[in-house]
Order: C-alpha cells, then structure tokens, then sequence
C-alpha cells in the first residue's frame, strides 16, 4: 500500500473514530441521540466507573471531545454558573470557569445552568442569562479553560427563563433565540465570536427548541419551529429563509426538531417536531425536481396519542420511539406514521430518551433509568434507581452515551457507568 493510500485509510479511519467518540451537542452527533456501542442495561456498583461532584445543580446535559466532557452547573447563593472540564476516563474535574449571572425570574423547574453546551476541536460553547444588563450570552473557551470571546445574543423575554441550546456546525454557532419581543435565528463564528447572519421574527411564545442542521443536495440548512413562524428552513450559508409552514403551533415549543429518516440509508428526510397540548406531526421539506425548481413543503402525518411536550422523541430510520412526559412509550412507524405499540413507563420525563445498541434509555425525573429491548414490541430489560442527591427535586438531564459508557447527570453529580473489556 503506497503512502497516500495509507493517509487516506488513516483520515477514514480517524474520522470516523472521532464521530464514535464525541458527544458535541444536545442529544449526540446531530441530535440523532444514538450510540452504535453497547453500554451497561444495569446501572449499579459492578457497572459504575466513577462518580463525580460538580460544584453545583443543573439540568444540563454534558458534552463530550476528545477525552474531556464538559458540563455546566449552578450556585444560586453565588448566583453564578460553572463550566467543568473532566476527564472522561477518571472523572476526575480538570479546569471549573465561573461567570457571574445574578438573580432573574425562572420556572419552578428551570434553572440557571440548564443550557447545554457544545463542542467541536477547538471550543466548548455555553449560553446564560446575564442579570445586570439584562441579556442573553454566549462565551466560547478552548479546551483548557482559557476564554476565547464573549458574544451578545440580545434581551430576552420570557415566562419561564433562559434555556437556550447552542450547537456548532464547522465553524459557525447557531442558536435559536425566538421569545416573547421576537428575537432571531443566527450564526457566530467559532473563530472570534462575531455575526455572521441573522433571521429576526416576530415574537410569540418563547421557542426552546434546539436548532437541526439539515444537508440537502450541496448545502445545509436550520430547522426550527415556533408558534411565531410555524416551521423553517433557514440556508445555513447566508442565513436566508428557504421554505416555512407556517402557523402550525399554538402552543409553546421545546421538543427539538429531528430528522427520524436519519440513519436509514434514505436519501430523503422527514422532520419531526411539535409542541404543546397534543400536536407533534411529521413535514417533508421541500425536494429537487429539475431545472432548480424544489416541492413545495408538506406535512405528512400527524401522531395521535399521548404526545411529547419536553422530551425529544428518538428515531432509529424505521421506528420513532415518542415519550410522553407521563411516560407514554408510543412506537410509531417513521414512514407511515402507524402507531405499532405503547407501553406505559411508571415515571415522569423531562430527559429525552436514547437508542444505544438498539436498546432504549429513558431516565425518569425520580430518577430511575428503564432501560428496554425495543423493535416489534417493548421488552423490560432492567430498570435502575439512580438516587438522585437531596440539592435537587428532579432528574431532567438528558444522558450522554458514547464508546461503551452511559454518562448520567444527577442533580449535582455524574456516574459514568461503562462495560467490563
């Protein structure tokens, strides 16, 4: 084998260990919230690598580069925010960056450190609520903690507080900043912290949707819903809006839009997305035909049930298994939108569920972790009482997995359970 056929079969091999191994934003590579890797189906003493305290609550989620996962918590009486590096074979805690974020009205079940962050190579992106201004921001920071900028997203208004997911596509951070006085979609440079575009909208009710980016034909475009446009296609290179359907949601939105097509070799996609109040259904954007003329935009099917509010539900190509925040399971066809079964899980969830292996995690905000076989039907496999510390009421942060380990965020602690090799 000649010396580029080497460097080749090293960048594939590089590239696509990489993508094993990180955890870059919300819910995993592209939000999917899937890991190919088995993982512990008992989470116990024999199955627990570390556990690790964090300076503080939250119901953020971690992220994961490299061998570093980063995760923010909480200090009311401080009113401040941390950023913590550990180290994900030990956790053991690397670096802790502190910002002061004062004092500002919140939901009973949110808090100040409720954004995740997101990460590429060259920085972890967090989002908070500067109090004394009073604005939204983001800060970016290399990977030893060094600070690299400040950007200004803008007011903020809402009922419930700030929680807004940021997430990085090559260079470029986009978040979803849709409330009550308008707001915008945009996109910030990882380099310097500058704007590179924004899509401002009206205001509504508060968008908490995280941002999806979608590849169609040689580009890639921002999915978002919210009861102010409906659901976009944003052009992720100029920041133009390429399709809408618009008022479809007449109620608050927090489930995150997915592509439940992903993964099934399908060249097509079908968004999913919904909000309150029993809507969640399935659009079709638009398609190439010929002579650059593109479909019209379509909603496809529409769920019946007991519907997902919070938790966004999690598609292995062929079926979308939707979590009800009571703790409906519903199976549904991703194609058809048939209902195949459901299964009624004892427990509340506000944590989104995963695939790992082709099993299904859900953690329930009492803090139990169900753990099942899924596909044809719905197989228990074991179910783990988790303890969550006495800081917090609720389990809400949704799980990381990643290379044979399952990362649970508890209130003010992390497990890191992980498989015997």
């Amino acid at each position: 084998m000649n010396q580029s056929c080497l460097f080749l079969l090293f960048v594939f091999l590089w590239g696509h260990a990489s993508s094993e191994e990180n955890w870059p934003r919300f819910r995993g590579k592209d939000g999917m919230g899937i890991s190919t890797e088995a993982a512990p189906t008992t989470l116990n003493a024999e199955s627990l690598r570390w556990s690790s305290t964090l300076p503080g609550p939250g119901s953020s989620s971690p992220v994961i580069w490299g061998d570093l996962l980063f995760v923010t918590s909480e200090d009311r009486q401080s009113q401040t925010i941390s950023l913590s590096a550990l180290e994900i074979a030990t956790g053991q805690t690397k670096w802790i960056k502190r910002i002061k974020v004062g004092e500002y009205h919140l939901h009973r079940f949110n808090n100040t450190a409720a954004s995740s962050p997101a990460v590429n190579a060259e920085c972890v992106v967090i989002s908070w609520f500067d109090a004394s201004k009073p604005v939204a921001m983001l800060s970016a920071f290399d990977h030893s903690g060094k600070k690299l900028w400040d950007y200004e997203i803008g007011n903020h208004t809402s009922q419930h507080g700030l929680t807004l997911h940021p997430v990085i596509h090559d260079e470029q951070v986009i978040i979803n900043h849709l409330h009550q006085d308008g707001g915008y979609v945009g996109a910030i440079s990882t380099k310097n912290g500058t704007s590179l575009w924004k899509k401002t909208y009206p205001g509504g009710t508060t968008s908490y949707v995280t941002p999806l980016v979608r590849s169609f034909g040689d580009g890639h475009e921002v999915v978002i819903s919210a009861t102010s446009i409906g659901v976009v296609g944003i052009d992720l290179d100029h920041g133009k809006e390429r399709w809408s359907i618009p008022s479809l949601m007449k109620e608050r939105c927090i489930v995150s839009p997915i592509d439940i097509l992903a993964g099934s070799g399908k060249q097509d996609s079908l968004l999913a997305v919904g909000c309150k109040n029993g809507v969640y259904f399935t659009v079709r954007p638009p398609i190439f035909k010929a002579q650059n003329q593109w479909s019209k935009p379509e909603v496809v099917w529409n769920m019946k049930g007991k519907t997902p509010y919070v938790p966004t539900p999690v598609s292995d190509g062929k079926t979308l298994y939707a979590l009800s925040d009571g703790g409906t399971l519903t199976a549904i066809n991703a194609q058809s939108g048939e209902i195949l079964w459901t299964e009624r899980l004892p427990g509340n969830f506000y944590a989104s569920p995963l695939l790992v292996d082709g099993k299904l995690y859900a953690l329930s905000r009492e803090g139990e972790m169900f753990v099942a076989q899924v596909g044809t039907s719905y197989t228990e496999i074991d179910r783990s009482g988790l303890n969550p510390g006495p800081e917090v009421q609720w389990a809400d942060s949704t799980p990381v997995a990643t290379n044979g380990k399952l990362f649970v965020r508890l209130g003010a602690r992390i497990d890191c359970f992980g498989v015997k090799k």
